[in-house]
């Protein structure tokens, strides 16, 4: 499997797990980050940021976004889906 089919099939298990469709993660969403050590977020690894041009009821979707259109996450809690 090449790395683009790998990619695709994280961003469509993100997609999933944020409640939104592989589509709008695509339009919206910005490349997933790891957050450093010296980050005031400590009980997550990874986020992911939202275009502030989101539609609101995307926004609405993820229930763990933030004010500044960011959702944070483990990769352990993604593997809790099919």
């Amino acid at each position: 499997m090449n790395q683009k089919d790998e990619q695709d099939q994280f961003r469509e298990k993100l997609a999933g797990w944020l409640g939104i469709t592989y589509d709008e993660l695509e339009e919206y969403g910005e490349d997933v980050e790891a957050i450093d050590n010296y980050s005031e977020v400590e009980d997550y690894d990874y986020f992911i940021q939202f275009s502030e041009l989101t539609p609101d009821d995307i926004l609405a979707k993820m229930s763990r976004i933030s004010e500044d259109n960011i959702v944070y996450f483990n990769l352990e809690e993604l593997d809790d889906l099919l």
